[in-house]
């Protein structure tokens, strides 16, 4: 077991002396007992840290989630709306298209049609 030697002031060893003999230990076995309780403390110190910064970038995940689904359902409207736009666009193309032809046609018929003839200088 590795040993490690401590240098304490005096009124820190005394009163470490009176704990360990209110408890009927030795002062090695109180300062083992000390650490072990320090370090479990700091343990469950981190481990509340650590939930607590899971907890938060939870949080933020969850609203960037919440953020994405809002902008997708926006995107998807949109995206129906210009497939709408473009659907009535080409409607309305074909039916000037169909005009168009109809109107040529028309023009053809009542044009006269005319004859070239050379004329000699």
């Amino acid at each position: 077991m590795p040993t490690v030697h401590l240098s304490l002031p005096e009124a820190v060893y005394s009163e470490l002396k009176e704990y360990a003999n209110e408890m009927g230990v030795q002062i090695t076995d109180l300062i083992r007992m000390m650490i072990s309780d320090g370090l479990k403390k700091l343990r469950e110190e981190r481990a509340a840290r650590m939930r607590k910064q899971q907890e938060e970038t939870t949080k933020v995940l969850m609203e960037v989630l919440q953020r994405l689904e809002e902008l997708q359902n926006r995107l998807e409207e949109y995206q129906a709306f210009v497939e709408g736009e473009l659907y009535r666009l080409n409607k309305n193309m074909e039916s000037l298209k169909k005009r168009v032809s109809k109107l040529e046609d028309m023009v053809d018929e009542h044009l006269i049609p005319v004859e070239p003839e050379l004329v000699q200088p």
